[in-house]
């Protein structure tokens, strides 16, 4: 499902999409695109863990890179720091309710604050199924994560051809 709204609105109703994906049963992926091509994306495990992450350096493409403040900020509000390989985003997960609501300040500070987002901005959001496999943490180091807005359509298209 895509769905084209405003930055305010989505910040808005965040709390009630991130509430549902935890209570759905199934693996949610979201991800949100802004007019400039950054984002802020959402992996909900069926348990109810939520993996967010804010676009990074490392994954920006050909968008307006994080200068060296924002980045400050992201680390001052929490976020893990992003490295090559599996977790190329900014990162934080949380698997309770406090970490949920935390998630959802970290994202109105980093779409606000960071990226520089206004009420007005258009914005695209995507949300899907994801495919989990049936592993423990130890067998798995990082949940899976979506890397790139190629890989995304590569991804989305693979999804809904099966």
């Amino acid at each position: 499902m895509r769905v084209a709204s405003t930055v305010g609105s989505f910040v808005a109703n965040l709390p009630e999409m991130l509430g549902a994906m935890v209570v759905d049963p199934r693996c949610l992926i979201a991800v949100v695109e802004f007019h400039d091509a950054r984002y802020v994306q959402y992996w909900v495990e069926a348990n109810g863990a939520v993996i967010a992450e804010v676009v990074s350096n490392i994954n920006i493409g050909d968008a307006v890179a994080l200068s060296a403040d924002d980045e400050r900020k992201l680390r001052s509000a929490g976020w893990s720091e992003p490295s090559l390989g599996p977790t190329p985003n900014w990162r934080y997960e949380a698997d309770d309710v406090a970490g949920l609501l935390r998630v959802v300040a970290m994202s109105r500070e980093a779409v606000y604050d960071v990226l520089g987002e206004r009420d007005a901005n258009p914005v695209s959001v995507r949300i899907w199924e994801g495919r989990t496999v049936e592993r423990s943490r130890d067998d798995v180091p990082e949940p899976p994560c979506v890397h790139d807005h190629v890989t995304l359509r590569d991804f989305e298209r693979r999804l809904f051809e099966d």
